[in-house]
């Protein structure tokens, strides 16, 4: 591993996410383990011991390329964890109308498919969207958010111009997205220059706080809601706010605000069809809220144990929802927790089960190091910064720390893992499925841009990418995926070969999911704080 990368992934912040401007892919032309492909057994092992530790991987890593995965072998790993005064242990699987309703186009919250309502689409997190891409990559609009009209002094906590928030993107084309400075941007395609991006409307709490990574979501009316930390620790809370086009001027109108909880939330709101809003802060409390009522409490569920990991957040991504309501929510500190809704009409939703991923392991090492006091990043290989993905017939597929990369039932049973090449802090980047379902798509921190047959997670293809992939892909109506890279690269790949098919040289670091918008033009910002609009010039 190149000795910057794993110096910055151990002593970064609290605040930024693992990686930065400089992170290069790890070092090349040395032997790497082959990648594997576990399917679990046939029936569920009563055994509730861990894995005994792996041992210590070397930290030289392989050129990238294709590698074609090992036969598949049988995993000996333990039933998830029951859970504490929760719902019974299994989950039923997805009744047939919740698969078909799922198998259909990806469910969209503003109540048509246009645009990109929310992160990753949709509440399963399909990453699909209704409109075709572009073939080439040309440069056509900017906005910088760290000009001085634009960003102006304020009480911001973080000054960095980093933007790891990925956008949403209204019927309209209105680009949505926040900002670890703070503030919270609605951008329009500009009347009187055909290379800019102007702002609608920017927004910040008049007491100062950041979305952090957060994306915002979009609602039937246009609302757009964010979630925001405001405070300093240790005595922090979260707030969601609904926005508004304001009637004059540059400044949002806030609609109504709700607390959620003493704690921070960076995590993306989750929006169904009926308007309700789902949202989870760092130490794991789901709060779930009625959009039409002003934010009204629906129910709550706690998962984990409701404290802060010693060493900073413990849950980073947004909730996935299932068709039956259930919510799916990974934790830097171990487990994937799926919390069912609460029966007939009370308020407080349950555990249904617990994934641990530190017993569902792979026979190659792990590559880790401990979490300091400078932050958890996930670089200890323990549980996962990526958000679930939801398949139509109920099966969850998600990357965690250790590099590898599962397909879990509704019952929270493994289905199979597939173990991408190692590295520090694994897979962030949430997976993306075909039309069909027949194949996810993903990319790593390390080997770049996956294709896995979903049936059994065979490797379909790989697509090597020079440095990391934060970002989660987005894959188009013709079959173009779209990805980008820390080192400054945006890509569209053939989904369906694994082919490139474009390339635009950013310039710097790009950590946000790209988004399609009406019109065919592709929107990614980066971590020197530009929106850039690319299409076919």
């Amino acid at each position: 591993m190149h000795p910057d990368r794993r110096r910055f992934l151990v002593t970064f912040g609290h605040w930024v996410a693992v990686g930065g401007a400089g992170l290069l892919a790890a070092c090349q032309g040395q032997q790497q383990p082959p990648i594997t492909v576990t399917l679990a057994p046939t029936t569920s092992s009563s055994s509730g011991a861990a894995p005994s530790s792996p041992a210590p991987a070397s930290t030289a890593a392989a050129s990238p390329g294709v590698i074609a995965a090992a036969s598949p072998k049988p995993a000996a790993g333990p039933s998830p964890s029951p859970a504490v005064a929760a719902a019974p242990s299994a989950a039923p699987a997805a009744s047939p109308a919740a698969a078909a309703a799922a198998a259909s186009p990806a469910p969209v919250a503003a109540g048509a498919r246009v645009g990109k309502p929310m992160y990753q689409m949709d509440p399963l997190h399909t990453g699909r969207s209704p409109h075709m891409g572009p073939r080439r990559l040309g440069l056509l609009r900017t906005f910088n958010t760290t000009a001085p009209e634009n960003r102006p002094p304020d009480l911001a906590q973080i000054t960095t111009p980093d933007i790891q928030s990925s956008t949403a993107v209204a019927p309209d084309g209105t680009i949505y997205l926040g900002t670890f400075s703070g503030w919270t941007y609605a951008l329009k395609d500009s009347p009187s220059a055909s290379d800019r991006l102007d702002m609608a409307w920017r927004f910040r709490p008049q007491e100062g706080g950041t979305p952090a990574h957060a994306t915002p979501a979009i609602g039937r009316d246009g609302t757009v809601y964010i979630g925001y930390t405001t405070g300093t620790a240790p005595n922090q809370k979260g707030t969601l706010f609904a926005l508004r086009q304001p009637s004059s001027g540059q400044d949002a109108q806030i609609a109504w605000q709700t607390d959620i909880g003493d704690a921070p939330v960076r995590s993306s709101p989750a929006l169904t069809d009926d308007g309700t809003l789902y949202i989870v802060n760092t130490v794991g409390l789901i709060s779930v809220l009625d959009t039409a009522n002003g934010g009204r409490l629906k129910w709550t569920a706690q998962i984990g144990n409701g404290q802060a990991a010693q060493f900073g957040q413990t849950i980073k991504v947004g909730p996935a929802v299932a068709p039956d309501g259930t919510v799916y929510v990974p934790t830097l500190t171990g487990s994937l927790y799926a919390a069912a809704p609460p029966a007939g009409s009370g308020n407080q939703g349950s555990v249904k089960w617990s994934f641990d991923f530190g017993q569902h392991l792979g026979p190659t090492p792990l590559v880790s190091t401990p979490v300091t006091g400078l932050g958890n990043t996930g670089q200890d290989a323990v549980g996962s910064a990526d958000a679930a993905t939801i398949g139509p017939d109920g099966t969850i597929y998600i990357g965690a720390n250790n590099s590898n990369f599962y397909a879990i039932d509704a019952s929270g049973q493994q289905k199979w893992l597939f173990e991408a090449e190692r590295e520090l802090a694994g897979i962030w980047s949430a997976g993306v499925l075909s039309p069909d379902a027949s194949v996810v798509y993903f990319g790593a921190n390390k080997g770049g841009i996956y294709a896995l047959n979903t049936r059994d997670g065979s490797l379909k293809w790989q697509f090597p990418i020079f440095g990391s992939v934060y970002s989660s892909t987005a894959l188009d109506a013709r079959g173009t995926l779209y990805s980008a890279s820390t080192v400054g690269s945006v890509y569209a790949i053939d989904a369906a070969a694994g082919e490139k098919i474009a390339e635009y040289p950013a310039g710097a670091p790009v950590w946000t999911a790209p988004a399609i918008r009406p019109d065919g033009t592709l929107v990614v910002a980066d971590r020197n704080g530009r929106v850039l609009v690319l299409g076919e010039s």
